[in-house]
């Protein structure tokens, strides 16, 4: 099955990374500049995102959102809170 053909393709491909930089198979480094969809403004492998992810994961990783996740309700709040737009 072909990839959908979304974005034109750089010749690269990170597979590493730590802080701003990423590194790709034959181990050049790169800084980091990219800011699209799903990107992590902390940088790659920060401590505490890594731990944090551990530690859930530890728990259970994923789950429908067909059942209660007080998790999402505790997020919810804090970026109301944060934003400005408690709604």
């Amino acid at each position: 099955m072909n990839l959908f053909d979304v974005y034109s393709l750089w010749e690269i491909e990170p597979v590493r990374g730590k802080g701003c930089h990423v590194w790709d198979r034959e181990g050049t480094e790169y800084l980091d500049l990219y800011g699209g969809h799903a990107v992590i403004s902390i940088g790659h492998s920060h401590p505490r995102y890594v731990k944090a992810v551990q530690e859930q994961v530890e728990k259970i990783g994923f789950y429908s959102n067909s059942v209660q996740n007080s998790l999402q309700q505790e997020l919810a709040d804090k970026l109301g809170k944060q934003s400005g737009y408690p709604d």
